[in-house]
């Protein structure tokens, strides 16, 4: 898939660069983007009528976004992937086609920063965490929404050279391997770096402190009951074993 590089446009009194891009050298008129940011969901058909005036409607947004995944961005295989997901820009270009950076770069500050909000607000709705917009919506249907690295080809317009980059892809899947790979998998390695970083502070807090070596570990032995507690979908016998090791743990330093 090829995404555009857009040509830098000559300096301008709007404090754009040589490199295409918009320096801010004074507020941003926060009125004024959010009425670009209106008129672009207005175009793109995302309105409805209140009180004789048309006015955006981000209720129509969410729905066509929840629609576009379902239409276009399944991934069955992991050779689907750069294919079928979907980009930040990508997606943002898609649902809408006629807001500021789509075709040209934004003209001023104000456009830029309308840009920035509507694709993080897009790509807000496909986050994939618990409570993404999407991945709130598709649970009927068995989907669950991935994310994982892509490769992407650009084309600078100025020189016409061809740049591989890579970019986060999200998209709907059952597979198996996809999910553990790029969300289950992922997500416990968090948890498990979150772990090791309490690790290290209990680890000072007992070196600087060495009477607090007893208390502090009866208070991590509780924490990690809750911890295996809250987590219902582990291993049954693992978790059994751990909880049981801080049991004995409590006794022995009684």
């Amino acid at each position: 898939m090829t995404t555009p590089i857009f040509k830098p446009s000559e300096p301008s009194d709007t404090g754009e660069t040589e490199t295409g891009q918009l320096e801010i050298t004074g507020l941003i008129d926060r009125d004024l983007v959010e009425k670009i940011m209106n008129q672009a969901l207005i175009d793109a058909g995302y309105a409805k009528d209140e009180d004789g005036l048309v006015v955006a409607d981000e209720k129509q947004l969410k729905a066509a976004t929840v629609q576009s995944m379902l239409d276009n961005h399944v991934v069955g295989t992991v050779k689907e992937m750069p294919s079928r997901g979907v980009t930040k820009f990508e997606l943002y270009s898609g649902l809408l086609p006629t807001a500021p950076g789509v075709t040209n770069l934004p003209a001023s500050a104000e456009e830029d920063e309308a840009k920035s909000k509507l694709m993080t607000k897009v790509w807000g709705y496909t986050n994939t965490g618990t409570t993404g917009h999407v991945q709130a919506n598709v649970g009927e249907s068995g989907y669950i929404v991935v994310e994982a690295q892509v490769r992407r080809t650009k084309v600078h317009q100025e020189t016409g050279r061809k740049e591989i980059t890579t970019d986060m892809a999200r998209f709907l899947t059952t597979d198996r391997d996809l999910i553990m790979t790029h969300l289950t998998g992922p997500a416990g390695a968090k948890f498990v770096a979150q772990a090791r970083k309490l690790e290290n502070l209990l680890g000072m807090v007992t070196e600087r402190r060495p009477e607090l070596a007893v208390p502090v570990a009866r208070q991590l032995n509780v924490v990690v009951k809750q911890a295996v507690a809250a987590i219902p979908h582990a291993d049954a016998k693992q978790a059994a074993a751990l909880t049981a090791g801080s049991h004995h743990g409590d006794a022995d330093n009684a």
